[in-house]
């Protein structure tokens, strides 16, 4: 950070207001912010008569001027049209009327008031601290501003200003020496830099037309944004270890660029958009791995941190700035978006791996496609497929030796069969204990989940989601894997991937320990064979490494209560889903294994469950578990069709040499489930 930067913020902390003391008061906090205003703003651009105002020290006339300054100012391009995109009219409406949804958990606040101190899950456990930290994200005032642009609702309007005032007034900024980084606080960097990157400027730039918003009212937010910029540069992810490598440093980063560039009438603007700027683009550098992917694993926080570098962006070119932005700043979220597009299941979705929600394709290809408009893949991929063309290649299936993930499809369209294998590590941040996880899809259903690891609530199911026995792995003893190490890898991952028109073939091992003791007593390898375009056969071996005989259990997750057996095949399932597509799962050595299926199941321990994320709800699901037992080395293989609902299901043969064949959708398929790698004949 350059020094006369960090004199100015220094200079500039002075000025906040110390948590504990007699300007906690509403009235006292109102009073420092107006009065400190014009010693952080430049006088020059408000006029003669401001800078005269000032001289004669009367600041009623100054603010005056300051406020009609900003009611004059010309319409900010970039937010109207933020307000003139798609929002949610209903959500606007509740949160006039005091009602919000955050993490999945509805409150309608008495008397229609927001308190922004209040926590809805404490008194309804589990609780989940994340309620009130996102409830200062202040998303609704998006809505709300979209509606009163398009309506002009003064009873919109009003809500806001009061709304507002109240967080000014009510929830003060923390001391110079407090991050404000815990439970309970309005302050985490994260929702200051959220704020800051769109609520605020956004409800700034079309409330500031309403009659029903006083000047006082916006002359006390863009002091508040100030406040909220400088908390950011003196307690952000870049003053701390490890700082550039999570995700907030991007949405604290974006923030406080998109304040400086909206609000140049501050002293500090220009020096902290570049610093901010710097900032961003270093952890950038940082985070991506070689093929692309962000480091933390999750689509979620990676489409995070590519849209919130994707912000400094368009904001940049508005104000004709992109000559600023480092050389590499467009190759890298080039590169990113490439790693996010390899990852697409058939329904433009993302396949959920550690931390993360339901991700349509297009939260970063459609701002990818504006980026780079001469990747015509990234267009296709943007419009569902209406317009450009699908991603080039030998194959469709694409492997990330760096994130570590084997994606398997059988072609691009709409329809395809697609598995996902984690063969890769842990992830910097959000991680879950699912190395050689799969998840499968066909068409734009999920046959075999990966729920994404449910909400941040501390509850028994979060941490249930999180753990190899929530995901789609294999217990020793009863006993999940875990691991702390490797966050990310330090050479690519090798997973003897083969990628051809017949088949794809990926495997990889698991040698850390089970359970909370890291009891490294078994090794377990997963392979996968992709037979295109039509089944998968996923086969685990198990040797024992401590010389005894253990209990190894293999686990399915499917999000259905009905699973019916099929008669033909000796130990084999299928899904009735009600959809268009089931899974049949045939065990092929189904002799000396148990079969047994659990329903939103709490002893001996958790099992069969959906820990829906932001956009699901948890809710019972199904385990399918595979187990041999006392057993020093066993082989699992298993068949996973993907079918029509109803449809006619394959032939399945194991033949005296070992191998097996399969008659499925009119051709014949011969492998050996001891050499997979070996591949496939097909007729």
């Amino acid at each position: 950070m350059k020094r006369c930067f960090l004199s100015l913020m220094l200079a500039a902390a002075a000025l906040l207001p110390v948590a504990g003391t007699a300007a906690d008061a509403p009235e006292k906090r109102r009073d420092q912010l107006l009065d400190n205003l014009p010693n952080w703003l430049n006088a020059e651009p408000f006029g003669p008569e401001y800078a005269a105002a000032l001289k004669r020290g009367d600041r009623a006339e100054a603010l005056r001027l300051v406020a009609g300054y900003y009611r004059r100012k010309p319409e900010n391009p970039y937010l109207a049209g933020l307000a003139q995109k798609g929002y949610d009219a209903e959500r606007a409406r509740r949160a006039v009327r005091g009602e919000v949804t955050v993490v999945n958990v509805p409150y309608a606040f008495p008397d229609g008031r927001i308190d922004f101190r209040f926590d809805a899950t404490a008194a309804r456990p589990p609780q989940n601290h994340e309620w009130l930290w996102q409830l200062n994200r202040m998303w609704f005032w998006n809505d709300m501003a979209a509606d009163y642009y398009r309506k002009k609702d003064e009873a919109c309007a009003r809500a806001f200003n009061r709304q507002v005032r109240d967080w000014i007034l009510q929830v003060p900024a923390p001391a110079a020496d407090d991050n404000g980084d815990r439970p309970g606080s309005a302050w985490r960097s994260i929702e200051a830099g959220i704020r800051l990157g769109k609520p605020w400027p956004l409800a700034f730039e079309v409330f500031r037309n309403s009659p029903e918003v006083p000047d006082e009212t916006l002359l006390l937010m863009v002091a508040s944004m100030h406040q909220q910029a400088q908390h950011l540069m003196r307690h952000g992810s870049a003053t701390r270890p490890n700082r550039f490598m999570g995700n907030w440093i991007a949405m604290e980063m974006s923030g406080v660029y998109a304040f400086a560039s909206f609000f140049p009438e501050f002293r500090e603007a220009a020096a902290m958009r570049r610093e901010a700027m710097n900032i961003i683009t270093d952890a950038l550098r940082r985070q991506l791995l070689p093929d692309g992917w962000q480091n933390e694993l999750s689509p979620d926080y990676h489409a995070v941190v590519f849209n919130n570098n994707t912000t400094v962006w368009h904001i940049a070119r508005q104000y004709g700035r992109l000559g600023e932005l480092p050389q590499d700043f467009l190759p890298l979220l080039e590169k990113a978006a490439e790693a996010y597009l390899a990852m697409a299941a058939p329904g433009l979705t993302q396949p959920r791996t550690n931390d993360c929600y339901t991700l349509r394709t297009k939260s970063v290809l459609l701002p990818a496609s504006q980026l780079f408009p001469h990747r015509q893949d990234f267009r296709w991929a943007a419009t569902g497929r209406a317009e450009g063309t699908p991603p080039a290649g030998g194959t469709a299936s694409r492997y990330l030796p760096w994130g570590g993930f084997a994606v398997m499809r059988s072609d691009w369209g709409p329809e395809a069969a697609y598995l996902c294998f984690d063969v890769g590590p842990l992830g910097r941040a959000h991680e879950h204990q699912d190395k050689l996880n799969i998840n499968l899809y066909k068409g734009s259903e999920e046959l075999i989940f990966d729920d994404g690891g449910g909400q941040y609530d501390r509850s028994p199911h979060y941490f249930h989601a999180r753990s190899g026995a929530g995901h789609n792995t294999l217990l020793v003893d009863g006993l999940a894997q875990f691991r702390r190490e490797p966050k990310t890898a330090e050479a690519p991952v090798e997973a003897g991937w083969i990628s051809n028109e017949r088949f794809d073939y990926a495997a990889a091992d698991y040698r850390d320990g089970f359970g909370p003791e890291e009891a490294k007593f078994a090794v377990h390898r997963r392979e996968v064979l992709f037979a295109k375009p039509d089944f998968f056969c996923v086969a685990d071996t198990v040797n024992s490494r401590d010389g005894r005989a253990h209990d190894y259990e293999l686990l399915f997750q499917l999000d259905t209560l009905k699973l019916k057996p099929v008669d033909e095949l000796p130990g084999a399932v299928i899904s009735d889903f009600g959809r268009n597509y089931d899974i049949l799962i045939v065990p092929l050595y189904p002799e000396g294994v148990e079969v047994s299926r659990v329903s939103g199941q709490k002893e001996p321990r958790l099992a069969g469950w959906y820990a829906g994320r932001n956009d699901r709800n948890l809710h019972p699901a199904t385990t399918l578990s595979m187990t041999a037992k006392r057993r020093k080395e066993f082989r699992f293989a298993t068949l996973l069709f993907p079918l029509k609902s109803g449809g006619t299901k394959p032939q399945v043969t194991r033949l005296e040499d070992g191998r097996c064949r399969v008659v499925f959708n009119g051709r014949s398929v011969t492998f050996d489930p001891g050499q997979l790698r070996n591949g496939i004949s097909a007729r």
